[in-house]
């Protein structure tokens, strides 16, 4: 009698623990657009008077990154480098402008590991700058060329879970680093044909289905390529009206929750979500001035810590951060 219990009561809690374990949603192919999403946070400015800091002075912040704590990094031509809490409170300044260790002269992309290490690009001195958890510089590596681990038009860069770096750098497609800055590959080939990308932009990385997206801006469309092959295996976009595709540029990439890939509409103002498949799962944001609105934005990143969608708003000289809990993800 004893035995028959006491196999009722594990049966009941495994049946209560499988209950309370709840897998991913699910993702139908595209059916809305959410229109204008309110964002949870909103900062910076392009008039003084409303921070005590000038660095919340963005002059077009271009790339962004976010850290597991869910700081927020954020690159721009008067402050090249520059660090605010979650809430969008300033840190610090990383890096001034210049070409001396720890200076950068124009960044194009940012990218934290495992770690919570920074990396940077700097495009005129062909170097990536890496920066340590509390934004000392480290150590810079990088030079001009077109042989291995060389660069000759260095761009965004993104990181994956084992810490290897991803540099676009679209003479030489894809740019692959381990995490102690040795050159492991190259991936991908600039041209018009088949099994080629005309264009390398903007990186993110799937790990859990071995896949680079590459966004290739002119084109308004993603090429997908096998992480460990280096493959080219499908694209998804393209130049359109319809859905899951663009006016014109696409730009900033990020993975988030579920494997669903975030891609910026640059001149349309909104925010695309695909499946790692391909299938287009809805979108949101329009072009404009307003809250809630994008002008010519190209940088967003994913927080994972807060399950937040961190933008770049460009011309609106300011960031926009998006709850996915509030998207419904």
């Amino acid at each position: 009698m004893k035995r028959l219990i006491m196999i009722a009561l594990i049966t009941v809690t495994l049946l209560a623990m499988i209950g309370c374990v709840s897998g991913p949603p699910a993702f139908d192919a595209f059916e809305k657009d959410q229109g204008v999403v309110m964002p949870y946070l909103m900062f910076g400015d392009k008039t003084e008077g409303e921070h005590d800091s000038e660095a919340y002075l963005f002059d077009k912040p271009k790339p962004i990154a976010a850290d597991s704590q869910g700081n927020i990094y954020v690159g721009g031509k008067k402050f090249l480098l520059t660090k605010y809490t979650s809430e969008g409170e300033f840190v610090k300044i990383l890096a001034e402008r210049g070409d001396e260790d720890g200076q950068i002269n124009y960044v194009k992309g940012i990218a934290c590991n495992s770690m919570d290490y920074v990396y940077a690009t700097d495009s005129i001195n062909k170097r990536i700058n890496i920066f340590d958890a509390e934004g000392n510089w480290i150590r810079s590596f990088g030079e001009e060329g077109n042989g291995p681990g060389q660069f000759s038009d260095i761009g965004p860069i993104c990181i994956d879970e084992d810490d290897n770096l991803y540099v676009s750098d679209d003479d030489n497609g894809v740019v692959v680093f381990d995490k102690d800055d040795n050159y492991i590959k190259s991936i991908g080939i600039k041209g018009d044909d088949e099994g080629q990308t005309s264009e390398f932009g903007w990186l993110a990385t799937d790990d859990k289905l071995r896949q680079l997206y590459v966004a290739v801006d002119g084109l308004g469309k993603i090429d997908v390529y096998d992480m460990d092959t280096g493959e080219l295996k499908f694209d998804m976009g393209g130049l359109g009206n319809g859905p899951g595709m663009w006016e014109e540029d696409i730009e900033g990439l990020a993975v988030g929750p579920w494997g669903l890939l975030f891609a910026m509409d640059e001149a349309g103002g909104n925010i695309k979500v695909f499946q790692g498949d391909g299938t287009f799962v809805t979108q949101w944001g329009k072009a404009g001035l307003y809250e809630g609105e994008l002008a010519s934005s190209e940088s967003i990143a994913y927080d994972p810590k807060n399950r937040r969608i961190v933008v770049a708003d460009e011309k609106n000289y300011r960031v926009q951060v998006f709850s996915l809990d509030a998207l419904g993800f």
